[in-house]
């Protein structure tokens, strides 16, 4: 099932990646109003005019911040064992 953008209010769409990663686009009216994007606990400082570009834009957050998480689980990954030599048939 491919997942889909929720809409939780009218200021408010999220979507939930692998049932861990929350992205969302919040619509921020203080200073100058746009779409707000929150990966996780990440967050892009600039605001996106329409709701569509927004999405488009936390969704290439969302790749950006799990290659980061890859990143750092291949760092702290344990050293895979090195492979057994084959047996000779008897």
């Amino acid at each position: 099932m491919t997942p889909e953008w929720t809409r939780h209010d009218d200021s408010t769409h999220y979507i939930n990646l692998g049932k861990a990663l929350l992205v969302a686009v919040v619509h921020e009216k203080m200073g100058a109003p746009g779409w707000k994007i929150t990966v996780g606990k990440r967050s892009l400082k600039d605001k996106i005019p329409t709701l569509e570009d927004a999405k488009r834009v936390a969704i290439a957050f969302a790749q950006r911040v799990l290659k980061d998480v890859i990143t750092d689980l291949d760092a702290i990954a344990p050293a895979a064992p090195p492979a057994a030599a084959p047996k000779e048939p008897s």
